[in-house]
């Protein structure tokens, strides 16, 4: 079973246990369980008991966390979830287990890198991708195109964005 990453908690919602989970595009709301992996910690799969939109984030009651203290513990921990438990994500959107790794070019050819990261800023979703020059931030703007089949990203970057 092939685990991909949607979100992360980010913060404890309440104080009965929620876990605030940004970067999952609705994605919690479909399923039955998730993996939560903080750190070198070996992975913990959790079921899912209520997930719900709250802001910019979504507010998730897993089995096993039933107060803030517990919640906080979590914070920073990656949410994990089997790849063929998840709808697809719809045109124009990606899930994060979807980018990561992807072959980042730009439309002359040039190689910029592989994707190693995600910021998710809350307007455009930032890609940090790695190549010989370092690490770049690429935006997820109308100037990147996703290339599902060919698995890569092209990037007719505006002056300066790649200098």
């Amino acid at each position: 079973m092939a685990l991909v990453r949607i979100g992360k908690v980010v913060r404890a919602v309440g104080l009965k246990g929620w876990l605030g989970v940004g970067g999952s595009d609705g994605a919690l709301g479909e399923l039955e369980s998730v993996t939560l992996r903080l750190g070198d910690a070996e992975p913990e799969e959790r079921r899912i008991e209520e997930a719900r939109p709250q802001g910019r984030v979504w507010a998730v009651k897993v089995e096993g966390v039933s107060d803030r203290t517990a919640a906080e513990r979590l914070v920073g921990a990656e949410v994990l979830a089997a790849r063929d438990a998840l709808p697809e994500a719809g045109e124009g959107r990606y899930l994060w287990g979807d980018l990561e790794g992807l072959e980042v070019v730009t439309v002359a050819g040039e190689a910029v890198g592989r994707v190693t990261g995600l910021y998710e800023t809350g307007a455009v979703d930032v890609l940090v991708v790695t190549g010989s020059k370092g690490e770049r931030l690429v935006p997820l703007a109308p100037y990147v195109t996703v290339d599902r089949e060919a698995r890569r990203i092209v990037v007719d970057p505006p002056e300066g964005l790649l200098d």
